[in-house]
């Protein structure tokens, strides 16, 4: 028979709401179970205790459904999803069918990819300096370990994020400083999400997501690849180019590559590359009488990468995904 308000609620709509199948889980088809629990691939939060099922021609009690109406509930508050208020059903009450039910769990599995907003940052061993000074470029490298690959998949589709910005400070006052300096500051904040398509926060974030700066040279892009797409082979996340001639050629590049395949990997590397392809020749803001022009193309003070892992919220959830680590590295090539 068909779902509608006022019937009484059957064993299999039960079971599809809670599930997916009358019969056992099916995480295709929109239900609670798959996303508050294990899931699969973008699926699930890891938060284990699922909605029973019922057996065939059992009687569903009022603590069923209610366990169900409060995990809806609960999903909409994570993800910021609108879902009806239900009242709490007791033994004497008859299960009947509510003609919200339906669209209430089509709206938090559709949404189960959103946020209401970011948990608290990781830092530790975030940050990479270069203090040297450098020509040619720098190359970062950061591992973030998951430890896991359930806690990998819990961390993104919770709503978690990996944030990524530059800075560069002190040294002379040059011409090629100053545009290291703005390219850095142009590049905002990168953010590998785990989506293509989702909000945390009241802000849209599209897998790689670029908050602030501005600027961008010609050439810049954003991929838009989000965690669940990386694969063992690194891939272009984003690519800032200055904008200032004779600079044009300088870039900020960063790279991101898996430990294994979509569903099995624990740590992402990330390898960022800052490539100082533009040659000085003069140095026509800042003269200085007698300069060698090969002596200007040099950048030097504080060059700074910074990773920071954004957790997610646990207003409603519970930590599934442990404390992701993070171990960095520069190189100059």
């Amino acid at each position: 028979m068909a779902y509608s308000t006022g019937d009484t609620i059957l064993d299999d709509e039960y079971n599809i709401f809670a599930q997916g199948a009358a019969g056992g889980v099916d995480h295709a088809v929109d239900n609670v179970n798959s996303v508050w629990d294990t899931g699969s691939g973008d699926l699930g939060y890891g938060q284990g205790s699922p909605v029973s099922a019922v057996s065939a021609g059992s009687t569903i009690t009022a603590a069923q459904w209610n366990t169900l109406l409060t995990r809806i509930e609960n999903l909409g508050t994570h993800q910021a999803t609108s879902v009806a208020s239900y009242a709490t059903l007791d033994n004497t009450d008859t299960i009947a069918a509510i003609g919200t039910v339906q669209a209430n769990v089509t709206a938090v599995y559709d949404g189960r990819l959103d946020a209401n907003a970011f948990g608290s940052d990781i830092t530790t061993d975030g940050v990479v300096t270069e203090t040297a000074d450098w020509t040619t470029r720098l190359i970062y490298t950061m591992v973030i370990d998951f430890d896991t690959a359930a806690k990998f998949r819990y961390f993104f589709n919770a709503g978690g994020s990996v944030a990524m910005s530059f800075s560069r400070s002190g040294g002379a006052t040059t011409d090629k400083n100053t545009e290291w300096t703005d390219l850095a500051a142009n590049c905002g904040t990168v953010h590998l999400t785990g989506s293509a398509s989702h909000t945390i926060d009241s802000v849209s974030y599209s897998g790689t997501t670029q908050i602030g700066g501005s600027d961008p040279g010609s050439g810049s892009s954003v991929s838009g690849i989000d965690a669940h797409a990386l694969t063992t082979s690194d891939q272009t996340l984003f690519k800032q180019f200055a904008d200032t001639s004779p600079y044009t050629a300088n870039f900020i590049e960063i790279e991101a590559k898996a430990d294994a395949a979509a569903g099995s990997a624990t740590t992402i590397t990330f390898t960022t590359t800052c490539e100082d392809a533009a040659a000085d020749t003069a140095n026509p803001t800042h003269p200085a009488g007698g300069t060698d022009p090969a002596d200007l193309d040099i950048v030097q003070g504080n060059f700074v990468a910074t990773w920071v892992v954004k957790q997610p919220a646990t207003d409603v959830l519970s930590n599934t995904w442990g404390t992701p680590t993070m171990a960095g590295s520069v190189v100059e090539s």
